[in-house]
């Protein structure tokens, strides 16, 4: 078995990417004749649920990767003076890993090759939700990627573009990798929609929009559109779940609550909080739809969980979500809220079909292309070991 690397230090913060190692380790670990395992280094503060549900990988913990502690401090001077993340290499060394992946860059003259990873390039599209020191920090970790790394990982063919605009020599060493969501298994016990609907009071028929509430993830258009059914007496519902915290924009949720208020849609908009993995799989289940309106994604898990379960999605008109091409997908421009309006009556008033037909087609062809999701990783390792030595 070949040793792959990854280290884990970002915090809550950042659901997305624990979902997205999540995903890319269990499809690995389910893969026939594989040859690659994997280490998690990660530091003594990392809480134990972010690995709930992971495979039974190799877990290190060093206070290499706690912010703010003193052997934390002392890598980033030696990296920052150096290029050379020397502290790092050699844990990864102690620990027989042979290739580090999605975790940076070792820096010149590493004895171990770096497979980076670039989820997307929202700073490049929606520089307006960055500052200046954001744009900045963003632009030189990519470019030190490309110039470091061995082979680059990328999400999307639409980020795959980007990445050649922003560096034209980088895009020979990139890959890309679409992640793949496992579909729910029979055997696995979800709450049942009785159960749901007493723990989250509400009840009847229901949207599901299951993002964070980051200001790019548009719930806004969402509202509004929830506002124009008002105004001629038509009610929907949709529950919304995730963290109310954006970083960049702390009193973004206050204002889409005060909006929702304005437009007297308080009881058609309800936010669930953050909400269990087993929770989040049975709103799915049971939801007429899921909404995804984001003014741009790098590959947006909440549609590839849709696509998993055979479930209709309406999403906002981007690039990345063309490519993502759900098999029950509607698309409607990011900004249009009538196009919305319109769609989310029109799926409300359909009538109740039989699903396990689709379900079952849905789940078919999630298994197939996580089996090519695995195989394609494993492939970008082996080469990147391969082109380095």
């Amino acid at each position: 078995m070949i040793r792959v690397g990854f280290v884990f230090s970002f915090d809550d913060g950042w659901l997305g990417g624990i979902n997205y190692f999540r995903n890319l380790l269990t499809a690995l670990y389910a893969l026939p004749e594989r040859k690659i395992e994997a280490v998690i280094f990660t530091g003594l503060r990392s809480p134990e649920k972010h690995f709930d549900s992971f495979p039974a990988v190799k877990i290190v913990r060093s206070r290499l990767f706690d912010r703010g502690s003193l052997p934390w401090l002392i890598r980033k001077l030696w990296l920052r003076g150096f290029s050379h993340d020397l502290l790092l290499e050699r844990l990864l060394k102690k620990h027989g890993v042979e290739v580090l992946s999605h975790s940076g860059w070792l820096g010149k003259g590493a004895a171990i090759p770096a497979i980076g990873w670039i989820p997307d390039f929202q700073h490049v599209h929606l520089p307006e939700f960055f500052g200046m020191s954001g744009i900045a920090s963003r632009n030189k970790s990519f470019s030190d990627m490309c110039r470091y790394c061995s082979t680059i990982v990328v999400s999307s063919f639409d980020a795959q573009s980007d990445l050649n605009r922003f560096d034209p020599g980088c895009k020979s060493k990139s890959e890309v990798l679409q992640f793949v969501v496992a579909a729910t298994k029979e055997k696995t016990t979800l709450p049942s929609g009785g159960e749901l609907e007493q723990r989250y009071k509400f009840s009847g028929n229901y949207f599901l929009l299951p993002n964070q509430f980051w200001k790019h993830k548009n719930h806004r258009v969402v509202i509004e559109a929830l506002g124009l059914l008002g105004r001629e007496g038509k009610r929907v519902l949709v529950l919304a779940t995730g963290s109310t915290a954006d970083y960049r924009h702390p009193e973004y949720f206050k204002s889409l609550m005060e909006r929702a208020k304005e437009l007297d849609v308080l009881d058609n908009f309800y936010h669930l909080g953050l909400v269990p993995a087993s929770d989040l799989a049975g709103l799915m289940r049971d939801a007429s739809a899921i909404i995804n309106p984001s003014l741009f994604e790098g590959w947006s898990t909440s549609v590839e969980e849709a696509k998993s379960l055979g479930k209709r999605v309406l999403l906002s008109d981007i690039p990345v979500h063309r490519e993502q091409n759900p098999a029950l997908g509607s698309y409607f421009p990011p900004d249009d809220a009538h196009a919305l309006a319109a769609m989310l009556w029109a799926v409300w008033n359909e009538p109740a079909s039989d699903e396990m037909q689709m379900i079952e087609s849905a789940r078919r062809a999630t298994d197939e292309r996580r089996l090519e999701f695995a195989q394609k990783y494993q492939k970008i390792v082996l080469n990147a070991l391969e082109y380095h030595s």
